[in-house]
């Protein structure tokens, strides 16, 4: 077991759900950050740093299904921590050959 999130040992073999990224404001820049993990993808644990006002938090949530959004207790603004599915998992779309569309990738 190692040492992480709010200072809670996290036995990384049972965890469900994990998430370690920057998070951008409404102009796209990357000013908050968010590590969250869950071992059930019910109860969440999350450290953020909110995107629009800087505030720094951390709490558990039971947040459910998806979209998960968290509010920030300071500016009431929520993020969305959108799940990111790994590359080899990552799957393109073909949408034929009538079409001049590049294809999409499925996230």
């Amino acid at each position: 077991m190692v040492r992480g999130i709010m200072e809670k040992e996290v036995d990384f073999d049972r965890v469900e759900y994990a998430t370690n990224r920057e998070l951008e404001n409404d102009e796209g820049e990357k000013t908050g950050h968010i590590k969250m993990f869950s071992y059930d993808n019910e109860t969440f644990f999350f450290e953020l740093t909110c995107p629009y006002c800087g505030h720094e938090f951390e709490g558990e949530d039971e947040l459910g299904s998806r979209p998960w959004w968290i509010e920030c207790p300071e500016c009431t603004r929520s993020t969305n921590v959108f799940r990111i599915k790994d590359a080899h998992d990552r799957k393109v779309k073909d949408r034929g050959a009538d079409t001049d569309e590049a294809p999409d990738v499925d996230v």
